[in-house]
């Protein structure tokens, strides 16, 4: 009897530590599938089927580790997605938390700012050191609501011996969600060359304003003396009228210049480029400013060089002639009596190089860069006199530019002035003998 009760309870301890075992081995698997979804991998299916509890839980599990490992798999997709596409911006992009700390920035943030892998985590002051930056962070924060901030900061160069001009952003901060803002994100957009051309635009209408009202004022007063009393005055009439022709010849040149201007910088293509030889077409425009030179008391020369008729470039001849006709005009204009304008010609590898020098009044240094700006005089008084419009190189640096070629500019004051003008040559290959 006692050995039977003993033999049932010894069968029931093994079958509770049996169940026990199988119910630990189980919650192990359910903890090690749950660690596996924690790192990002899919968790297997448990194939154990325990009843009560246990097996619901078991149920529950492997319903939802699917679409657990899906989800994540989703999330982890999308932050790639989202990664690339801002890191492929042009914008900045900066992200902070509401302790100042750098979350995020984009490799156009890296490159703007200075930054790098290790910056995520430190404090925004300590990494980009602009007030007004921090001042675009803190208005963003004090936001309690979804709309954005927006704003424009100027940022100096990071490097203070080679620090250029400072660059202007726009700037446009929006809260993260909460109450208050768990953080903020800020896009600056470099709107520099936006700036740039709108003051060249404001710059270039009160230019031209200013240059169409000389000739214009100069036409009325004269016609406004002859009106009320010159006309009949045989002395000054004839005078009179001829000043109001040279006022009108100046604003024809004017506006004829405005308009090719015009047209260059609208892309227009009224040129039609194809191989040209260069030689003769600088030799016509040095002959037509010969007499002038001459009467001025200058010696223009030209000097080919090497080269002849056989080296070919790219472009239109009427292109050609505007490029050097300006430069020789700008030449004698400001070169004085007994003094020399001289052409030369070289060949480059890949192109053709004319040099345009005299001996005249010079440009000073801190012109130079401006030169080839529109309505740009380094002497306004001169240049009106000896009637200039002030167009003239800007029209040559686009026409280069649209040849593909190249100007340069070096002077000295009472020494001279030098332009370089190299021109890509144009290569024709030879016609291919016919076979026999």
């Amino acid at each position: 009897m006692f050995y039977v009760a003993g033999v049932l309870i010894s069968a029931m301890a093994v079958a509770v530590v049996a169940i026990g075992w199988r119910r630990a081995r189980t919650l192990g698997e359910i903890a090690r599938g749950l660690e596996m979804l924690a790192e990002g991998r899919r968790s297997r299916q448990l194939l154990a089927r325990p009843g009560g509890s246990l097996g619901k839980l078991v149920r529950v599990f492997n319903a939802s580790s699917l679409e657990v490992h899906e989800r994540l798999t989703r999330f982890e997709e999308d932050r790639q997605q989202l990664r690339v596409v801002l890191g492929a911006m042009a914008e900045a992009v900066v992200a902070v938390d509401a302790r100042r700390r750098l979350l995020f920035a984009n490799a156009s943030a890296d490159a703007l700012f200075g930054l790098d892998a290790t910056s995520v985590g430190r404090l925004a002051p300590e990494l980009i050191r602009s007030p007004q930056v921090q001042n675009a962070v803190e208005a963003t924060l004090r936001l309690a609501h979804p709309n954005a901030y927006q704003g424009e900061l100027s940022l100096p160069g990071r490097d203070a011996p080679l620090r250029g001009p400072a660059r202007v952003l726009a700037v446009r901060g929006t809260p993260l969600p909460g109450h208050p803002p768990s953080g903020a994100v800020l896009v600056f957009h470099d709107v520099t060359d936006l700036r740039r051309l709108e003051r060249m635009r404001q710059d270039f209408v009160a230019n031209a304003s200013h240059e169409l009202k000389t000739p214009l004022a100069s036409i009325k007063a004269y016609a406004e003396t002859l009106l009320d009393w010159a006309l009949n005055d045989d002395a000054v009439n004839r005078r009179f009228l001829e000043r109001i022709d040279e006022q009108v010849d100046r604003l024809n040149v004017l506006i004829l210049d405005m308009l090719s201007l015009a047209r260059l910088e609208s892309s227009q293509a009224f040129f039609e480029h194809g191989p040209l030889s260069l030689i003769p077409v600088i030799e016509r425009c040095v002959e037509a400013h010969r007499d002038r030179a001459a009467a001025g008391g200058l010696a223009l020369v030209f000097d080919a060089g090497s080269l002849d008729g056989d080296v070919l470039i790219l472009a239109d001849e009427e292109a050609i002639r505007q490029i050097f006709d300006n430069l020789i005009d700008n030449a004698i204009k400001y070169t004085a009596e007994d003094g020399e304008v001289k052409l030369v010609c070289s060949l480059a590898p890949t192109a053709v190089v004319v040099e345009v020098s005299d001996t005249g009044i010079g440009i000073p240094r801190d012109d130079l860069p401006r030169i080839f700006e529109r309505f740009y005089r380094v002497d306004k008084a001169r240049s009106r006199e000896l009637g200039g419009t002030g167009l003239g190189l800007a029209i040559v640096k686009h026409l280069v530019s649209s040849l593909r070629g190249q100007i340069t500019v070096t002077s000295r004051p009472g020494v001279g002035t030098r332009f370089t003008v190299q021109l890509p040559r144009a290569f024709v290959p030879a016609p291919r003998a016919l076979d026999a």
